[in-house]
């Protein structure tokens, strides 16, 4: 077995320990003030540094012998406003829940954090952490970079891991996305609707939102279907559709929201103008009005191919050709590139990037939610394996880019 990955493995029970106080503890959004604690705790136990950025993140800088080049490490530390049902012994209670696993890639940086202090000795540049919230809410890199993560010193390459469960693949196989661009852009978008409220004996004296709202929803469907090139990709999803609170009252208003994912620039653009023009259009003709405000959003995450084959070459030296999986091929290229969104696409606009899959429990392990729903769960057994590749990768290319 490879020495660092062997090092790793005795490093498990630590991360998950560390995995689960954060479970227990979830926050959401851009403050996470007790997971930014543990997190700094933990690396000044390392005889670190760490720095705030911004309101809750962390950057700390592990320095090598001698002078050379910077890598960056991004993890994600923010929860999901999910009531937790997994019935785990450490299960969250506040309403909130890692159902994203943003717990486990926390911990298991810090787990890579402790590798790379033991080899500081064999680097030639800097690895820099990044701790980052607000990844689900789609502003936590963008406050970063105004923080100036790529600064002092100047990063030159970054690289994110993300953990994966339910999917028929080896628990502790990683995968790598093929070059360009693997997760859509985002969009949020939001669409107050203002009608005519009154008594529901009488709708012809009325404008009803809830009406307007029903048509809009029918047409956002249908821009997907014909409003797009079919060889092009558009994901329209409304999530969220309020208005009323009586039976026999017609309403003034009616919300509804939701998000858009494409993987083209035009694309995204005029979807967002087909949106707003015919919303506006549908509810004019029944005499009523809307306004679409467009809201937190991410372009799309682009996979350098200098980076990517990069980690391709670390995970087969580290974990062997069986458990490197290139995600232009395996699962017979479903997941190529995917329609969920990652705001990483900040960082990885800046400098050449890698993403990085953990499979974390197969179906037949018990591992059967997807990500975001409240019963999600990850194996720890291969926690480890997480910090590992992440340590790996950072040593292979910081011996690879020398200054």
């Amino acid at each position: 077995m490879n020495n660092l990955l062997e090092r790793a493995m005795g490093l498990n029970g630590y991360i998950e320990g560390l995995r689960n106080r954060m479970h227990q503890t979830p926050e959401i959004g851009m403050r996470l003030p007790k997971t930014q604690s543990l997190i700094m705790d933990e690396l000044r136990d390392l005889g670190l540094s760490p720095r705030g950025c911004g309101d809750s993140g962390v950057t700390v800088l592990i320095e090598g012998a001698r002078p050379g080049r910077t890598l960056l490490l991004r993890a994600d530390m923010d929860a999901l406003p999910v009531a937790e049902e997994t019935g785990l012994p450490f299960a969250a209670g506040n309403g909130c829940m890692h159902a994203c696993g943003h717990d486990c890639h926390v911990a298991m940086l810090l787990g890579a954090a402790r590798l790379l202090m033991e080899r500081r000795d064999e680097m030639r540049g800097n690895v820099k952490l990044l701790f980052q919230p607000g990844e689900e809410i789609m502003e936590g890199a963008a406050e970063m970079l105004r923080c100036g993560v790529l600064e002092n010193p100047h990063v030159e390459a970054a690289m994110m891991l993300h953990i994966i469960s339910g999917l028929d693949a080896p628990s502790g196989s990683c995968a790598v996305f093929g070059a360009g661009s693997c997760y859509a852009s985002v969009d949020w978008f939001r669409i107050d609707i203002q009608g005519v409220g009154g008594h529901g004996a009488m709708p012809h004296r009325t404008v009803n939102p809830l009406g307007i709202a029903s048509d809009i929803y029918r047409f956002i469907h249908g821009l997907v279907a014909e409003g797009i090139d079919p060889e092009d990709c558009a994901v329209l999803t409304v999530g969220e559709l309020h208005g009323g609170h009586v039976a026999n009252v017609i309403p003034d208003v009616a919300t509804m929201a939701g998000t858009l994912r494409t993987f083209d620039a035009g694309v995204r653009a005029r979807m967002k103008e087909r949106l707003a023009s015919g919303a506006d259009l549908l509810a004019k003709a029944q005499g009523g009005s809307v306004t679409v405000t467009f809201g937190p959003s991410a372009p799309c995450v682009h996979s350098d191919a200098a980076m990517r084959a990069g980690a391709m070459d670390s995970i087969r030296g580290l974990l062997g050709e069986e458990k490197a999986l290139d995600l232009d091929t395996a699962f017979g290229g479903a997941f190529k590139r995917v329609t969920s969104s990652e705001d990483f696409a900040y960082i990885a606009e800046k400098v050449p990037a890698a993403v990085l899959w953990l499979m974390a429990g197969t179906p037949a392990e018990g591992y059967v939610w997807p990500g975001h729903h409240p019963k999600t769960d990850f194996s720890p057994d291969v926690f480890y394996v997480g910090s590992a590749v992440l340590a790996q990768s950072a040593l292979d290319w910081l011996r690879q880019n020398p200054a």
